[in-house]
């Protein structure tokens, strides 16, 4: 008889071996391919890295899909000598809570992973027949999602596990856009000193859960404390995806100015460093502002914002990544307009946009879902609109007629060294998904 406690915990370990930061999936596109030759089930996997398996059903019912993304965020403290590209996350499991040692811990999704694997694996469950996707990028472009051949899938009706709260269920989500906006200035000789400006350790995680916070990340913070005084700027630098609030800043400038009266709080590391070039005193008018003009944070309240989540300097060229959000199409237009009017040379390149997932009140999935729960727990969960990127919208967009809802399970602090998810929480979902199966 299968424990389900001591099987989930192992199968969140195996996967947790495998690295999978966003883009380099992979070896665990390639784990799950061979555990469907294991178990004598249908494989693809295409050139993008997304998978999809097959599982034959035992009840003569309409197939469902059920649907996980590979990649993870992947963050790690300073002193931490992890590879991500090598190296497997350090698992830290006490009681109930489950951490990680240095980095983040890829719950997200890591746990939608390990309850796949599971059904996958358990031969004793009463299901219709089963596809289940597994897509690649989801934390960067949305490239898996966008690209997988849909004429492979034959389900009408998906079940996304990317939710992070187990009493919810999300039924809709805002659309987003993100757009890299690039500057080519020039660089000239400069014999002011020249001085290193860290900022670090900021708050992070996703800019979507904490939204407010993303108004003082440390990109944003760097060009405000800069703006007003006279520097020549070299080099700006600093966070780690367009969807994660930046949790450092590193700028290079020459000035004449002390810089001890500028940069004098705790959380600002300055160091004097040889450097004989910088950027014009008009292109470093030019990024600043930019930076300053995106805004991130909550642009209208419950309905829309954003955040600047990346920039870096190569040479004489500056790039930026910066996301979108809004439940309001109008809105979300208005914003991305405004974003191209700003009046500092810079270009700007679409890098992906996802439409906006309006809720379905008439989803016979939903009210399945909501059924098995309440027989389970004497409690409807809660219905949600989801303000972040997810791909419900973008797979609801390329399957005609699908009836889709997200679950999961619970995940604090996602995107950061300081994630953590609960196993009771892993079992609760597991529970609810096998017992939705049986019942569908």
């Amino acid at each position: 008889m299968l424990n389900t406690r001591k099987t989930l915990i192992d199968n969140f370990l195996r996967i947790a071996k495998v690295p999978r930061e966003s883009g380099n999936e992979e070896q665990i596109a390639n784990f799950f391919v061979n555990i469907a030759k294991e178990n004598n089930l249908y494989v693809y996997k295409d050139r993008n890295n997304n998978v999809l398996i097959k599982k034959k059903g035992n009840k003569n019912t309409e197939p469902i899909a059920l649907q996980a993304h590979l990649d993870m965020v992947c963050v790690k403290k300073k002193d931490s000598i992890h590879n991500f590209e090598t190296d497997g996350i350090e698992v830290i499991i006490k009681g109930d809570k489950v951490t990680s040692k240095d980095t983040s811990l890829g719950a997200d999704q890591g746990v939608g992973l390990t309850l796949l694997l599971t059904i996958i694996e358990n031969k004793n469950l009463i299901h219709p027949d089963l596809e289940i996707l597994l897509t690649s990028e989801e934390e960067t472009t949305f490239n898996g999602a966008v690209t997988f051949p849909y004429g492979k899938v034959v389900s009408k009706r998906m079940i996304n596990l990317d939710n992070a709260k187990y009493d919810s269920i999300i039924i809709g989500a805002d659309g987003d856009i993100c757009n890299e906006y690039f500057y080519k200035g020039t660089l000239i000789e400069n014999c002011m000193q020249s001085y290193k400006i860290l900022m670090d350790n900021f708050p992070g995680g996703n800019s979507s859960e904490n939204m407010e916070g993303s108004k003082t990340n440390a990109i944003s913070t760097m060009a405000n404390l800069l703006k007003n005084n006279e520097i020549y700027l070299k080099s700006i630098n600093g966070g780690i995806n367009e969807n994660d609030i930046a949790t450092f800043c590193e700028a290079i400038i020459n000035t004449e100015l002390n810089i001890e009266n500028i940069a004098n709080e705790e959380n600002i590391k300055v160091t004097k460093i040889e450097n004989t070039l910088s950027f014009t005193k008009e292109d470093t008018k030019n990024i600043l502002n930019q930076i300053v003009d995106l805004q991130s944070g909550i642009q209208k309240k419950d309905v829309s914002s954003a955040n600047l989540g990346r920039i870096k300097t190569i040479g004489n060229k500056v790039k930026m990544e910066y996301v979108m959000r809004s439940t309001n199409e109008k809105e979300l237009i208005f914003m991305n307009e405004k974003s191209k009017q700003e009046k500092n040379n810079f270009q700007v390149n679409e890098i992906y946009e996802d439409s906006i997932w309006k809720p379905n009140k008439k989803s016979k999935l939903l009210e399945d879902y909501k059924k098995v729960y309440i027989e389970e727990y004497r409690e409807y969960p809660k219905e949600e609109i989801w303000h972040g990127s997810i791909e419900c919208s973008t797979i609801k967009k390329r399957i005609k007629d699908l009836d889709i809802i997200s679950i999961g399970s619970n995940i604090e602090k996602f995107h950061t060294t300081e994630e953590i998810t609960y196993i009771k929480s892993w079992m609760k979902t597991y529970n609810l998904l096998i017992k939705l199966l049986e019942q569908i």
